[in-house]
């Protein structure tokens, strides 16, 4: 996985435009395997190849060999994203593959089931287990192959990693999935119940443009009609920004034509309406649930991300798992964490009022290049002495946005030494808006004031400012969230200025009490730092959903109107420095659209219902309903001199 602006710059630049097939060719280059790109090498060959699964479909692929005869250990990479110059040596993928077999291994790119040239239907997570594992095991029978077989890429890529991984291959030998999942109804259709809309409807349109392409070369259509098709396409999709307000979620937005073809988005492009045909966690989501299984994967695994990537939960939970759970002592032992700023964010740049974070500073490039040649070639090259856990701590800026970071190593997540400190709410009852009474007291206080109350609006939510989604560049990264709060649906609670600095490094959580109207809503947090020139920026956010309130994997279960509730959200994790001047400041609400989608208050379904009702909230914090955000707080050592 390419780190800095190789992997990501390109990204974010791309999905700027809003163009849906240049989402597409942009995942696909920043989802590439890890280490340098070059143009292509001499005395490297590549060849096609038609790689037989257990049901008798065949998957493209492209064969990349070293020229020196022989058996060579494997790398594997399975793309969905067919966008980007598919043939031998061409785009990011053929230049990095070519690389890898100038370094003396047989690099596979593979097209997955149902994608550009490979046969089949395209069915997201359910098929990457069995057809993973089918071309690790392919590729370790071949003759050019000394039967030792590695995996590597990110996002969707690292799907297909931790996937078969979880069927044990036998000639599965290491892994590097990077910037990915690990439960994919909690980390990446939804969070806490709740679906994570924008990303989801964008991310799952790419399949409309890839279904046109396949289906016009099967009817064997001119390049330059299927250019027209998928251009009219593009055209429509942008045009259509209001699909995010469509309900019912899983409603008739899908039954709009695709321009020309004669097919339906959802004929096109079913995956939508399959999840939500699975709102809660169940059997469906279980048997491909990493978090479930990681007893099951024998081999060691090299897990990178961002602390603003969309799936900063499930890399961090995917290294935790592994260490504690994995499947061998080998593959507890092997795990590693590298974390940068970003992943599919924009790291290390500057975008109008976006913080930059200074220079990429992982090395992922030569980490990923080590881990492969220590456990797939055998190389004795003191990987193992390196620490386990490598973390990118961000260091915001006192005025303007030129910020930094710095590295921490360690060998265990969280830091040795780390302890917490609770920051209570308390308000004079008016801690609507950043203008308001709310404070964030440190627990040598108590809390003693009056509840604050705000009012819920599905028809009107709190709009989305920066965090962690990776769809458009004006929501993945850090913004000033000052005109969110104005918003009279918008709690504040401020802490005072710090006198010295706060290394935070590990998990977040919030926990607090409320009282609702509705029988079921949803409840949003978020932790902000605020600078000394008042620029306060987003540094971890999430939302519970109150019907799942007791956890990812429970049973709904309404709440009773006027009854109050404890509720706990876990924000997700993060490595920041909260510098002497700063302030602490959280955020509560109940939406942050279009990110989430809206919770309707009805108690109702809210995939296939539309009608909406105002719920009135109540946050308590007193003796009695003690409300807190509570954060890591890791040895000053760590800190640089």
């Amino acid at each position: 996985m390419p780190s800095g602006t190789g992997r990501l710059g390109a990204f974010m630049a791309f999905i700027g435009t809003g163009s849906v097939l240049a989402l597409a060719t942009a995942s696909a280059v920043l989802c590439l395997a890890s280490g340098p790109a070059s143009a292509e090498p001499p005395k490297v060959t590549c060849s096609l190849a038609e790689t037989p699964m257990r049901d008798g479909t065949l998957l493209h692929a492209e064969i990349y060999q070293p020229a020196t005869p022989g058996r060579h250990p494997v790398i594997v990479t399975r793309n969905p994203y067919g966008l980007l110059g598919d043939g031998c040596f061409q785009g990011g993928f053929g230049s990095r593959a070519a690389e890898w077999a100038r370094l003396g291994y047989v690099s596979i790119l593979q097209q997955t089931r149902g994608t550009r040239f490979s046969q089949g239907v395209f069915h997201p997570f359910f098929q990457e287990q069995t057809d993973g594992y089918d071309t690790i095991e392919w590729a370790a029978a071949q003759p050019w192959s000394n039967g030792k077989v590695a995996t590597a890429g990110g996002s969707y890529l690292g799907v297909t990693e931790w996937q078969p991984a979880l069927l044990a291959p036998p000639h599965l030998v290491a892994i590097t999935p990077g910037i990915t999942a690990s439960d994919y109804r909690d980390d990446w259709v939804g969070r806490n119940g709740v679906p994570d809309l924008l990303f989801n409807r964008n991310w799952g349109l790419l399949w409309v443009t890839d279904a046109i392409r396949r289906r016009m070369v099967e009817q064997h259509a001119a390049p330059s009609e299927i250019d027209q098709q998928i251009a009219a396409w593009t055209k429509q999709a942008a045009q259509n920004k209001n699909w995010q307000w469509s309900l019912p979620l899983a409603g008739d937005w899908g039954d709009t034509q695709v321009a020309n073809t004669g097919l339906t988005i959802r004929q096109l492009a079913p995956q939508n309406w399959e999840w939500a045909a699975h709102p809660t966690y169940d059997s469906y989501w279980a048997t491909i649930d990493v978090e479930q299984q990681w007893g099951k994967v024998v081999a060691p695994a090299l897990v990178s991300g961002g602390w603003y990537d969309l799936f900063s939960v499930g890399t961090i939970r995917n290294f935790a798992g592994m260490r504690a759970h994995g499947g061998s002592e080998l593959a507890r032992k092997g795990a590693m964490l590298v974390m940068d700023c970003c992943g599919h964010g924009l790291p290390y740049q500057s975008l109008p009022g976006t913080i930059n974070w200074g220079p990429d500073r992982t090395n992922i490039q030569s980490l990923t290049a080590r881990f492969i040649d220590y456990y797939v070639n055998g190389v004795d090259n003191g990987f193992t002495a390196l620490p386990s856990v490598q973390l990118t701590v961000l260091a915001p800026p006192d005025s303007g946005t030129q910020g930094d970071n710095f590295m921490v190593y360690a060998n265990a997540y969280p830091l040795p030494g780390t302890t917490y400190a609770r920051y209570l709410l308390d308000s004079g009852g008016h801690a609507n808006t950043r203008l308001g009474d709310g404070v964030l007291l440190d627990s040598a206080q108590a809390a003693k004031g009056p509840a604050d109350h705000f009012t819920y609006d599905p028809a009107d939510p709190v709009p989305t400012v920066g965090g962690n989604d990776g769809h458009t560049s004006s929501q993945a990264r850090t913004l000033d969230q000052s005109d969110v709060e104005k918003r009279n649906d918008v709690l504040v609670y401020t802490s005072a200025r710090l006198d010295k600095s706060l290394p935070v490094i590990g998990p977040v959580k919030v926990r607090f009490w409320a009282v609702s109207s509705a029988r079921d809503t949803d409840f949003t947090a978020k932790l902000v730092d605020v600078h000394p020139d008042g620029y306060a920026h987003n540094v971890l956010d999430r939302i519970v959903r109150a019907r799942y309130r007791a956890g990812k994997t429970s049973k709904p279960k309404l709440i009773k109107p006027g009854k109050a509730y404890e509720y706990e959200i876990y924000l997700g994790d993060t490595a920041t420095l909260f510098k002497p001047g700063h302030r602490i400041r959280l955020e509560i609400s109940s939406s942050n659209f279009p990110h989430y989608a809206r919770n309707l208050n009805t108690g109702l379904s809210n995939e296939t219902t539309d009608k909406m009702v105002v719920a009135h909230q109540t946050i308590l914090h007193d003796t009695a309903h003690p409300s807190f955000v509570e954060i890591p707080l890791a040895p000053r050592s760590v800190l640089p001199n």
